[in-house]
C-alpha cells in the first residue's frame, strides 16, 4: 500500500449546500467531520470515489449537477495543486468505463481558498441510476491535494480506490485507523423533464446538459 497519511485535528466540516433548488438533492455518505487526510505517492491514475445508486428514489431523467470534494491546501505542501474529476459506470458491482467526460479524458480542476468542501459544476445527464463519482490525484506526493475520510469508524462499503492504474477495490484507508468513508458528495437534479418533451426525446434533454 503506497498511501501516506496524517491524523488531523478533528473539526466540523463545511455545512451541506443550503437552500438547494426544488428537485435538487445532495447525496453523501460522510458525517461532515474529517478524521484523516491521505494521498498517494504516485498520483497519476490513482483515484478515489464514491458509488451512488438512484434506483431507490424511483426517478428518471437525472442530472449530476456538481461534485463536492473535501480537500486541503494545508498538507502536504501548503498549496492547492489541482486534480481530475470523472464519472464512471458501475458494472457488476464495481466501477467500469468512464462516462464523463466523454472521450476518456478526465476534467482538471484546481481549488482555491481554505480547506473544506470544494464545489465543481458538472451538469451531466446520467444515462444510468448507478454511477461512481471519482477524483484522480494526478500529481505525485508532496505536490498534490489530499483526499479525506470522515470520522465514522464503520465502513459503509461505498468508497473505492484505484492505485496507479491498477484494479478498482474498496477504499483501504490507513491501518490501524478504521476511517474509510470518503468525503465526496454530489448534487443531483432528480426527475428533470422539460414540459412537452416526451421520454422518447431524451436526446434533446441530454444535449442540454453536456
Amino acid at each position: 500500500m503506497k498511501t501516506v497519511a496524517v491524523v488531523c485535528v478533528v473539526f466540523t466540516a463545511a455545512a451541506p449546500s443550503a437552500a438547494l433548488d426544488a428537485g435538487v438533492q445532495e447525496l453523501r455518505y460522510d458525517t461532515g467531520v474529517q478524521a484523516l487526510q491521505l494521498c498517494w505517492y504516485t498520483g497519476l491514475n490513482s483515484w478515489v470515489g464514491n458509488d451512488f445508486d438512484l434506483a431507490t428514489l424511483k426517478t428518471s431523467h437525472n442530472v449530476l449537477q456538481e461534485f463536492r470534494f473535501y480537500t486541503s491546501n494545508s498538507w502536504p505542501n501548503g498549496s492547492f495543486d489541482g486534480f481530475r474529476l470523472a464519472v464512471f459506470a458501475m458494472s457488476g458491482g464495481a466501477p467500469g468505463a468512464m462516462l464523463w467526460p466523454e472521450g476518456g479524458a478526465s476534467r482538471f480542476v484546481k481549488p482555491t481558498g481554505a480547506p473544506g468542501f470544494k464545489d465543481f459544476w458538472v451538469n451531466y445527464y446520467l444515462p444510468t441510476g448507478q454511477f461512481l463519482a471519482a477524483v484522480e490525484q494526478y500529481y505525485n506526493y508532496p505536490n498534490c491535494d489530499p483526499y479525506y475520510c470522515d470520522n465514522n469508524p464503520t465502513f459503509l462499503n461505498r468508497s473505492w480506490q484505484r492505485e496507479s492504474g491498477g484494479p478498482w477495490e474498496r477504499l483501504a484507508g490507513l491501518d490501524p485507523y478504521p476511517y474509510r468513508n470518503l468525503m465526496l458528495r454530489v448534487t443531483v437534479f432528480l426527475d428533470y423533464a422539460e414540459q412537452d418533451v416526451a421520454p422518447t426525446s431524451l436526446g434533446r434533454v441530454k444535449a442540454l446538459y453536456y
